[in-house]
C-alpha cells in the first residue's frame, strides 16, 4: 500500500471518467426512472405515428379554374339569403350630387347586369315574348336608377357620420356596404383625377355572422395565412373561398361596379369593357393534411417527451448541492468545471439515445397509401442529418437550461417543482404569439430566448418545409413561409446556440452567488472585481493589525514532528465583522488536533479557509506543503473531509464510495483494491460492503463518512463531529480507529463531546471571538486553567448550608460556595489542600445526619471546565454566518438547569375534558400554521400557479379579442406588406388604339413608374398566361417561392380583361381587380389615378362577443 504523503494526483481525464462512472451508476440504480426517460419520448412519438397513420397523403392533379364575371352575384346567394332583400340599401359619404350619381349608377348597373345574366335566361325560356333589348334599354336603366337613388342609396355628410350604419345587428342584414370617399370631395362639381375610395363592409363577414362559416374578419392586418397548406387555398372554389370571401361577400362585385363607373365618368362615356376574375392554375401536388395538423401539435409532443427528463436533471443536480456532495467533492480535489462537464456528457448520452429513437420514428417510411403512393414518414423530405442536428441542439440547450434552473434553488424537491412549471411556461409565448402573423423578427428572436418557444418555431418551420421538398442544409436562411415573415430556421438555430451559452453562463454565475447552504456566496458583482480577473493572490487592505496575542495560553510546539497544516496570521473579514483575527496555528503529523469553540467563535470559517472554500483576507495557509490559495488543486488532493452531516451518495454502495474517493485521490489497480478492503475491515462494515448508503443506519453512515475522509492516503483529515449519532460502543471503536490512523496524518477534529476531545486530542485549540485563546495538550490546559477539585454535596430537605461550609473551612480556609442550585451545592478546592481531603471527607460523612445531606462527590478538573473557563472570559459574539448571538456554555448550562427546575415544579396542571380537546386543537392548528409559514416557497407556488393560470386565461381572451377588434385599412395593391413580387401580363390580338391595348400599356406603366424595386412585371408573349404559370411552377421548390411572390396578373384583349389571382394571399383577387381598374383609368386619362381600400367598419358589441366565442 502507498505510504501516506506519497502522492500521484489523479489527472483531469481520470477524474472525468470517475465522475461519469459515478453518474451512470446513480442513473442505473433507478431503473424505472431510466426506463421512463427513454420510453416517454418513444411513446409520445408513437402518438405522432398514430396521427400520421390516420391521414394518408393524396396526390392531386393539376387544377385549373374558369373565368368569372367580376360583377356576378352568383357566389353571393348564401349571403343574400340571410339579408333583408326588401330593405337593402347602400351607404356612401360624403353626400354630394356627383358622388351620389356614381353610387346610384354603379348600383343600378350591378342589379341590371345580374338580372340580365340570371333572370333573363329564365324569362326567355318561358312561352312569352319580351321586347328585344329590354334589359339593356335606357328607359329601364333610368327607371331602375331612379328607384335605387330614392330607396336604396343613402348619403351621409361625412365618413364619421357613416360609421354608425352598423350600430345595430339588424343593420348588417340591410346595409350592403358603405362607400367612403374622401371628405374633401363634399363640394365638388366634377370628379378629380386622383381618385380613391374605401369599401366599408361589416368587420365580421356575413358568412361568419349569419351562418358561422368563413373567416372571422377581413384579415386586413395580414397578407398571408400564418400556417399554409400545400397546394391551393380552397382548391375547389373557383372564386377563392370564404376566408375572407371577397367574392362571396359581394365585395368584388361592388368594387368592380364602383371602379368601372368612376372610369366611365372620367372618360365621359359609358365604357363598355368587360372584366373577369380568374384563379391561376395549380400544378399537381401532394396533399398531406397530417403534416398541417402536426405544425400545431408536434412541438407540444416534443416538449412533453422531455419534460420528465428535464425535471430529473434539475432534481439530480440540485440534490448534490442540497446534500453538500458538490462542496465535498470540490474540497477533495474535484474542479468545478469537471463537475459540470461530467453532468453534461452523462445527460447528453442519455438524451442522445432518446433522440436516435425519435429520429428512427420520424424518418423511417412506415406507411404506404392504398393508391400505391410511395413510402412516406413523418418527415419524408427533410434529411435525417438536419433533423438530428436540430434535435441534438435542442437537447443540448435543454441540459444547459436545467443547469441554469438548478442554480436558483438549494432544495431538490423545490427545484423539481418550480423547474417543471418553468419548463411548461417557456412554451406559452410560442403558443400565444403563433396567432400573430405580423410579429416582428426582433420579438420572435426575444421569444426564442425561452427554450421551448424556440423549439416550437423550429419544428413549425421544418414541417412547413416538408410540403416543398424539405429543409435542406442550404435552406436555413431562406423563408419557407411568407415573405412578410422573415424569421427563418437559421435564426432559430442561432438563437438556440446563443441560449446554450447564455444558460451556462447564468448557471456558472448562480453557482458563485447562490452556492447553497454549504457554499460561500460571492457578491453579485464579483465578476467586476480585480481578484476575479487577476490570478495572483490579492491581499486586502485591512489596516494595521492590532490584535493582542499576549494573552494566548500556548504549550510549546513539538520539535520532532513535521507540520501538516501551517496557519500564519490568518484573518477573515466580512464587511465590518472580523470572523477570524490573526490566527496562527500549526497542525502536526501523527497528531489529532481538536478545535473547540462556542458557536460564532470562528471554527467553521477557519476550516472553510483551510479547504479553500472561503477566500482569505490576509495571512496564509499551507496544507501538506502547498499554499491553499496559489496551489489549491494540489492542496485539496491531500485533504480528506468528513462533514458534520452525512455527505454520501444514496445510490452508491459502501465499496463504491471508497472506490470513488480513493480513485479521486489517484489510487488505481491492485493498490485501490487493497485500500478498499483494508478500510472496510477497519470500519467494521464487511457485511454492508454492497449495501447502498441509503440503507445504512445513522451510525454506519458516520463510519462510512470517516472512511471517505481517510481513504486515498489523505495527508490532512478534517473531521467535523465524526461520532455524532453513534452509540457508545461504536464511538469507542471509532476512537480506536482514529488513534491508529493518525500515524502519518494531520487530523483536525471538532466535537461537542468534551470526553472525546480529552481522549483523542493530542493537542486542543480553543477559539473565541475569532481569536485563538489557548492551545496545548489536554493535561497542559487542565493544569493551567484548572481550579483543582470540585466538591458536590446533594442536599436533603432541611440541609444546613452554614454547618457544612463551616466544616469545610476548618480543613480548607477561605472555601466559599461556588453554586447553590436546586438539590446540589458546589465548592471549589485548590490542589494545595489535597492532603487534607481524606480527613475532611471522613468528618463530613460522620456528620451527614447533622448537616442533613444525601451524599457527596469529589471531582477533578475536566476539559469541559477548561472550555467553560475560557468561554466565560470572552464576550459572546455574533456568528457571521447566521447573525445569531450565542452565549457562553456556562450561561447555557445555567439556563437549561433553571428550565429543568421549573419543569419539576407544580405550576403546570393536567387539563381534562373539553379544555384538553380545545388545547389539542389549538396546538395542531399552531403546528400547521408554523409549517405553512416556514414552507413559504410551497405556499407561494400554490398561490402563483393559480394566479398565473387566471392571468394567462384572461390574457389569452384579451389577446383574441384584441386580434378580433384590430381593424386596419388595407390598400389593395402590392405596395403594402410584400417583400418582393412579380406580376404577369399577357394580351390577345390587340389593336393599337383599342381600350384593351391602352389598358395593357397602362398596366405595365403602373409597376414601372412605381419606383419600387420589389415589384417586378413580366410580359408573357405568345403563351397563354395559365400555361406559362404552370411551366414556372412545375418544380416544387419553385412553387414554394412563387406562391408568395407571383400573386396577380392580367390578360387584355380589345374589349375585355381578365384579372388573374393566385389566392395564396388573403387579398389577391381584390388587388388584381384594383390593378386592372387603375390601368383602365389611365387608359382613358394618363394623368388619372385610382386607389381602392378595404376598410371594414367596426362590428357592434354583439358581433364582437360572437366573434370572440367563435374563435
Amino acid at each position: 500500500m502507498r505510504a501516506r504523503g506519497e502522492r500521484k494526483e489523479a489527472g483531469s481525464w481520470v477524474k472525468f471518467r470517475l465522475l461519469m462512472w459515478k453518474n451512470f451508476v446513480q442513473q442505473l440504480r433507478h431503473p424505472v426512472q431510466t426506463a421512463a426517460e427513454l420510453l416517454l419520448p418513444v411513446l409520445t412519438m408513437s402518438l405522432v405515428l398514430v396521427l400520421r397513420s390516420q391521414i394518408d397523403p393524396e396526390v392531386l392533379e393539376t387544377r385549373t379554374y374558369p373565368p368569372i364575371p367580376a360583377h356576378t352575384l352568383n357566389y353571393s346567394v348564401t349571403v343574400l339569403g340571410g339579408m333583408n332583400l326588401t330593405r337593402m340599401s347602400m351607404a356612401f359619404s360624403p353626400e354630394n350630387a356627383v358622388l351620389r350619381d356614381v353610387v346610384s349608377s354603379a348600383t343600378t348597373k350591378l342589379l341590371l347586369k345580374n338580372m340580365r345574366d340570371q333572370v333573363l335566361p329564365i324569362i326567355e325560356a318561358l312561352p312569352i315574348e319580351i321586347p328585344p333589348g329590354l334589359v339593356n334599354s335606357s328607359q329601364v336603366y333610368e327607371i331602375v336608377k331612379l328607384f335605387v337613388d330614392e330607396n336604396v342609396v343613402t348619403g351621409y355628410n361625412s365618413s364619421a357620420a357613416m360609421r354608425g350604419i352598423y350600430a345595430e345587428e339588424e343593420a348588417t342584414r340591410r346595409v350592403i356596404a358603405g362607400i367612403e370617399f374622401d371628405d374633401s370631395l363634399r363640394e365638388i362639381t366634377e370628379l378629380p383625377l386622383d381618385l380613391s375610395y374605401a369599401l366599408r363592409f361589416p368587420e365580421r363577414p356575413r358568412l361568419n355572422s349569419f351562418f358561422m362559416t368563413g373567416g372571422r374578419t377581413w384579415r386586413t392586418d395580414n397578407v398571408f395565412p400564418m400556417f399554409e397548406v400545400p397546394g391551393p387555398r380552397f382548391p375547389y372554389s373557383w372564386e377563392g373561398g370564404n376566408d375572407p370571401g371577397y367574392v362571396n361577400e359581394m365585395f368584388i362585385a361592388l368594387q368592380h361596379m364602383i371602379s368601372s363607373e368612376l372610369v366611365s365618368k372620367v372618360a365621359g362615356v359609358n365604357l363598355d369593357f368587360d372584366v373577369h376574375i380568374q384563379r391561376y392554375p395549380h400544378p399537381a401536388y401532394i396533399m398531406d393534411l397530417a403534416k398541417e395538423a402536426l405544425q400545431f401539435l408536434f412541438p407540444s409532443f416534443i416538449m412533453i417527451s422531455f419534460s420528465y427528463t428535464a425535471i430529473n436533471i434539475i432534481r439530480s443536480v440540485t440534490v448534490e448541492k442540497e446534500m453538500q456532495l458538490k462542496e465535498t467533492m470540490k474540497i477533495m480535489g474535484l474542479p468545478t468545471w469537471l463537475h459540470w462537464m461530467a453532468w453534461f456528457f452523462k445527460q447528453f448520452i442519455y438524451l442522445l439515445i432518446a433522440s436516435v429513437l425519435i429520429l428512427v420514428i420520424l424518418k423511417v417510411n412506415w406507411f404506404t397509401t392504398e393508391e400505391g403512393f410511395s413510402d412516406y414518414a413523418v418527415f419524408t423530405n427533410t434529411p435525417w442529418t438536419v433533423l438530428f442536428f436540430f434535435l441534438t441542439l435542442y437537447l443540448t440547450c435543454t441540459i444547459f437550461f436545467c443547469f441554469m434552473i438548478s442554480g436558483f434553488f438549494s432544495k431538490a424537491s423545490t427545484a423539481a417543482l418550480f423547474g417543471g412549471v418553468i419548463w411548461f411556461l417557456t412554451y406559452i409565448p410560442a403558443f400565444l404569439l403563433a396567432m400573430d402573423v405580423n410579429m416582428s423578427t426582433s420579438l420572435q428572436a426575444v421569444t426564442c430566448l425561452m427554450l421551448n418557444s424556440a423549439m416550437s418555431y423550429g419544428f413549425q418551420l421544418l414541417l412547413a418545409r416538408e410540403s416543398t421538398g424539405g429543409m435542406q442544409w442550404g435552406d436555413f436562411m431562406t423563408s419557407p413561409a411568407t415573405d412578410s415573415s422573415r424569421f427563418v430556421f437559421g435564426h432559430v438555430v442561432i438563437m438556440m446556440a446563443l441560449n446554450c451559452v447564455l444558460y451556462m453562463l447564468i448557471a456558472l454565475y448562480l453557482e458563485q452567488v447562490l452556492p447553497g447552504p454549504y457554499g460561500t456566496p460571492k457578491p453579485w458583482y464579483f465578476f467586476v472585481q480585480r481578484q476575479f480577473w487577476c490570478s495572483s493572490k490579492t491581499t486586502h487592505d485591512i489596516g494595521t493589525d492590532n490584535s493582542d496575542t499576549s494573552s494566548l495560553t500556548k504549550e510549546s510546539d513539538p520539535t520532532d514532528l513535521p507540520i501538516g497544516v501551517k496557519i500564519q496570521n490568518l484573518k477573515k473579514v466580512y464587511g465590518s465583522n472580523v470572523a477570524v483575527n490573526n490566527l496562527s496555528l500549526n497542525i502536526y503529523d501523527d497528531q489529532i488536533t481538536v478545535l473547540l469553540g462556542h458557536n460564532g467563535a470562528g471554527k467553521s470559517t477557519t476550516i472553510s479557509m483551510l479547504t479553500g472554500n472561503v477566500d482569505i483576507t490576509s495571512g496564509s495557509v499551507t496544507v501538506a506543503g502547498y499554499d491553499i490559495e496559489k496551489q489549491t488543486s494540489s492542496a485539496r488532493s491531500h485533504i480528506g473531509l468528513c462533514p458534520q452531516h452525512n455527505v454520501l451518495f444514496n445510490e452508491l454502495t459502501v465499496k463504491e464510495h471508497l472506490q470513488f474517493f480513493s480513485r479521486l485521490k489517484g489510487f488505481s489497480g491492485k493498490e485501490l483494491d487493497e485500500e478498499i478492503e483494508t478500510l472496510i475491515e477497519k470500519l467494521e462494515l464487511q457485511e454492508k460492503r454492497d449495501y447502498q448508503s441509503a440503507g445504512l443506519s445513522g451510525g454506519q453512515k458516520r463510519r462510512l463518512g470517516v472512511g471517505v475522509a481517510l481513504c486515498g492516503a489523505a495527508k490532512v483529515v478534517l473531521l467535523d463531529e465524526p461520532t455524532s449519532g453513534m452509540d457508545p460502543a461504536s464511538r469507542r471503536a471509532l476512537w480506536d480507529l482514529l488513534q491508529r490512523e493518525k500515524k502519518g496524518r494531520s487530523m483536525i477534529l471538532t466535537t461537542h463531546f468534551m470526553d472525546e476531545a480529552d481522549i483523542l486530542g493530542d493537542r486542543v485549540a480553543i477559539m473565541a471571538d475569532g481569536r485563538l485563546q489557548c492551545v496545548g495538550s489536554p493535561y497542559f490546559l487542565k493544569r493551567h486553567y484548572g481550579v483543582g477539585y470540585t466538591l458536590v454535596v446533594v442536599k436533603k430537605e432541611d440541609f444546613r448550608l452554614d454547618t457544612c461550609t463551616e466544616l469545610i473551612n476548618r480543613y480548607i480556609p477561605g472555601t466559599v460556595v461556588k453554586e447553590d442550585r436546586g438539590t446540589e451545592v458546589t465548592y471549589s478546592m485548590t490542589n494545595e489542600y489535597s492532603h487534607v481531603f481524606e480527613s475532611m471527607l471522613r468528618d463530613l460523612e460522620a456528620k451527614a445526619d447533622e448537616i442533613n445531606f444525601k451524599n457527596y462527590g469529589l471531582l477533578a478538573t475536566t476539559l469541559e471546565d477548561v472550555f467553560m473557563s475560557v468561554g466565560t472570559d470572552v464576550v459572546a459574539t455574533s456568528d457571521v454566518d447566521d447573525n445569531t448571538t450565542v452565549s457562553s456554555s456556562a450561561d447555557t448550562l445555567a439556563f437549561e438547569y433553571d428550565s429543568l427546575e421549573k419543569l419539576d415544579g407544580t405550576g403546570y396542571g393536567d387539563e381534562k375534558g373539553i379544555r384538553l380537546i380545545c388545547q389539542h386543537v389549538v396546538a395542531i392548528w399552531m403546528k400547521l400554521f408554523l409549517v405553512l409559514t416556514r414552507s413559504w416557497l410551497i405556499l407561494l407556488l400554490q398561490v402563483l400557479v393559480s394566479l398565473v393560470q387566471i392571468i394567462a386565461t384572461l390574457g389569452v381572451m384579451q389577446y383574441v379579442i384584441s386580434m378580433t377588434e384590430h381593424i386596419q385599412r388595407r390598400e389593395l395593391s402590392l405596395a403594402e406588406g410584400f417583400a418582393g413580387t412579380e406580376t404577369l401580363v399577357s394580351f390577345k390580338g390587340l389593336s393599337p388604339t383599342s381600350t384593351g391595348s391602352l389598358a395593357k400599356a397602362a398596366y405595365e406603366s403602373i409597376f414601372v413608374t412605381a419606383n419600387n424595386p420589389t415589384m417586378e412585371i413580366t410580359v408573357v408573349d405568345n403563351t397563354p398566361i395559365d400555361e406559362y404559370y404552370l411551366e414556372r411552377t412545375d418544380d416544387v421548390s419553385a412553387m414554394a417561392v412563387l406562391r408568395h411572390s407571383l400573386l396577380i396578373g392580367a390578360t387584355f384583349d380589345d374589349h375585355s380583361a381578365t384579372a388573374w389571382f393566385s389566392n395564396f394571399g388573403y387579398h389577391d383577387v381584390a388587388m388584381s381587380l384594383a390593378a386592372v381598374h387603375a390601368a383602365l383609368l389611365r387608359a382613358v386619362n394618363p394623368a388619372a389615378n385610382l386607389t381602392v381600400y378595404n376598410h371594414p367598419l367596426e362590428a357592434n358589441y354583439v358581433n364582437q362577443v360572437g366573434c370572440t366565442c367563435a374563435s
